[in-house]
């Protein structure tokens, strides 16, 4: 049985996913992982049903389109950025291109075309008036004609022509009403840039789109991502379409389809929907920013060649490989089909692949990946044959979304519940690193319910661990990043009250305070072995829901305070514990993330940066600026910290585990 490499299961809701040139399969460096779902062969699928669950939307192959705007998002990447990581060993180039043929695949087929316009046009050599409209048809290599006031009007005596050349007398329309628009029969109107024509290709009329590769963009770039990505993370977004329309301009510019156009519009190439639609335009100015801004750039090989760019909706977090390299896809995060299930009938699959009773399914993988990563074989095992067939094939017979998927082993029954596990260790973890992250240091301290800070609180240029124990607000200090009790403690504040320290006076020791919701109010205290006499000062700022965060902003050798907005992922900062004190606002990360503080580059100052998606943590190195480096490290759900932790002048992140 042959099956064809692409199909698609387009969503109006999500970017399409992309058919393009379909290639042979690919064998991946690493090594081919074998997964036995169900190793009983003799026996019946043990349940009625198959649960499949997959990552990602389409092949796979070059961009993702939700990861493209995941980058630009929440990684701040411009658009260079991302089509760099998809498309490895390229680089950006500009390029001027002639008219672009594109076939209207609608009409593939269709006995004539009928068209109207606002302005006067040419049909055939023959001029019609503005409103007026024309038909063209062609038989047995003839052309005729018609033409009468407007669509749906009487027509006239049909004339014979001897070109199926339909053009507006307007160099440049610059409106729909100017531009040239096909009439359906259904009272569809669709408009277009540039000409039109009838012509035959292999046996069937086709009606042939003639226009400026920019011009075709316009009505590329919104059908095949959302338009309204370029409001998203305020303007950030704009990156995901600007990459769209370079990848779309190069995948468009290498093109050579038919012999009567360079490529079509469906998704069988890329979907083109021309400029207007019943009077309304489906271009969009925030697409055709993204086009205007990237005019002329095109993806290009070492050699020079321009790419065949192809993407398609989500990766699942891994790219496909085949023309390019192999890559993680950190901002496939965005997408709503990162992650997938589907349930099928057991009796579906089995017929699907004609084996009888299902048995049994086993697959092999590329290894790349959550599972071991895409399919490369899937066998289907039956009572009476086996079949085994590319993991594409099982994806498109099946009506996956993508090749990267799992088959659930059916559960067992159930059985006796055991007792629960018992809570871990309460664990503050250190990484010396930002690039190569790797626990350094793992320090067993405090309760469960503490929460966790660092500073360097006896002055020896040394971040290390505390707690803050809300229930009798009391700081526990160890000074030390071994394992052990706390060497002091220090009470301050009320419950519910949050944790900060920092060196509040500049004496190179930093100490203790808190911040409370309630009254947008710091209490703080310039040492760390408090008598009832020491004074606590008071800051206002933040308000209910804030976070607190302390730094030097502006490295002037004294910490100030600060607090995040975590709803609207917005940082407001103060370089003075002074009253009425501006606040500078910063806007970084994507909502719902937990701030960090720290000195990351060492430059005696410093900046902030937010823990987001579980265990990623986005740090910037200047106020205001997109973020300058990415780490992963801890688990989901640890708590994030920040010091220097082996003295080398640069802050880096820790975590606070079972807490």
């Amino acid at each position: 049985m042959t099956f064809p490499l692409q199909r698609t299961f387009p969503t109006r809701s999500h970017p399409r996913v992309r058919r393009a040139v379909a290639v042979g399969a690919v064998v991946l460096s690493c090594a081919a992982i074998t997964l036995v779902v169900h190793p009983a062969p003799a026996m019946a699928w043990p349940s009625s049903t198959v649960q499949l669950t997959g990552h990602g939307y389409g092949h796979g192959r070059g961009m993702g389109q939700y990861g493209a705007y995941g980058y630009a998002t929440e990684y701040g990447w411009r658009y260079s950025q991302i089509l760099g990581h998809y498309y490895g060993g390229t680089r950006l180039a500009t390029k001027n291109y002639g008219p672009l043929s594109v076939d209207l695949s609608a009409w593939d087929g269709a006995g004539s075309v009928t068209v109207t316009s606002g302005s006067a046009f040419t049909t055939g050599g023959v001029k019609v008036a503005a409103g007026g409209a024309a038909r063209l048809s062609l038989s047995g290599g003839k052309y005729q004609l018609v033409t009468s006031a407007g669509c749906g009007k009487t027509w006239s005596a049909v004339k014979s022509v001897t070109a199926g050349a339909i053009a507006s007398t307007v160099a440049a329309p610059a409106s729909l009403s100017q531009m040239l628009t096909i009439c359906s029969s259904d009272g569809t109107k669709r408009s277009y840039r540039g000409s039109l024509s009838l012509i035959s290709g292999n046996g069937l009329n086709r009606v042939v789109n003639l226009l400026a590769m920019e011009d075709y963009l316009r009505g590329v770039v919104p059908r095949e991502s959302p338009a309204s990505w370029g409001d998203s993370a305020g303007g950030r977004g704009i990156a995901a379409l600007q990459s769209q329309a370079v990848a779309a301009r190069s995948y468009a510019s290498v093109q050579n389809r038919y012999g009567w156009a360079k490529i079509c519009d469906s998704q069988s190439c890329q979907v083109y929907g021309g400029a207007g639609l019943n009077g309304s335009s489906v271009e969009d100015s925030r697409t055709n920013t993204a086009v205007s801004t990237t005019a002329g750039k095109v993806l290009v090989n070492g050699s020079g060649g321009i790419i065949s760019a192809e993407y398609s909706s989500s990766t699942g977090g891994w790219t496909a490989g085949g023309n390019f390299p192999a890559v993680q896809d950190l901002g496939d995060d965005a997408s709503p089909n990162h992650d997938w299930s589907k349930s099928l009938p057991a009796s579906t699959v089995a017929s699907t692949f004609g084996v009888g009773t299902l048995t049994s399914i086993t697959m092999t993988r590329n290894g790349l990946g959550a599972g071991g990563g895409r399919v490369l074989t899937a066998t289907v095992k039956g009572t009476s044959r086996t079949v085994t067939v590319s993991g594409t094939d099982f994806q498109y017979e099946l009506g996956l979304l993508s090749d990267w998927f799992s088959v659930t082993q059916p559960a067992a029954p159930p059985t006796a519940p055991k007792p629960p596990a018992p809570a871990g260790t309460p664990t503050l973890y250190y990484t010396n690193s930002l690039t190569a992250p790797a626990t350094n240091i793992a320090q067993a301290f405090g309760a469960p319910k503490d929460v966790p800070l660092a500073c360097d609180f006896n002055g020896d240029r040394t971040s290390t661990g505390a707690v803050y124990r809300s229930s009798n607000s009391t700081f526990y200090i160890r000074d030390s990043t071994r394992p052990g009790g706390a060497l002091r403690t220090v009470k301050l504040g009320a419950p519910q009250d949050k944790p900060v320290c920092g060196d509040w006076n500049g004496d190179g020791t930093d100490t203790v305070g808190v911040f409370r919701p309630s009254t947008a109010r710091f209490y703080l205290l310039n040492t760390n072995a408090r008598t009832s006499a020491s004074p606590v000062l008071q800051v206002q700022l933040g308000g209910a829901g804030y976070l607190a965060v302390a730094g030097d902003w502006n490295g002037d050798h004294r910490d100030t305070l600060g607090v995040y907005d975590s709803k609207h992922a917005d940082f407001y900062l103060v370089n003075s514990l002074s009253p009425g004190a501006p606040r500078l606002k910063y806007h970084f990360g994507i909502g719902a993330d937990l701030p960090v503080a720290g000195d990351w580059d060492g430059n005696g100052s410093d900046s902030y940066g937010v823990q987001q998606r579980g265990n990623l943590f986005a740090l910037t190195n200047t106020l205001g600026g997109r973020t300058s480096v990415y780490t992963r490290f801890g688990l989901a759900g640890d708590l994030p910290m920040a010091g220097d932790w082996n003295r080398d002048g640069k802050d880096s992140v820790g975590v606070g585990r079972h807490y």
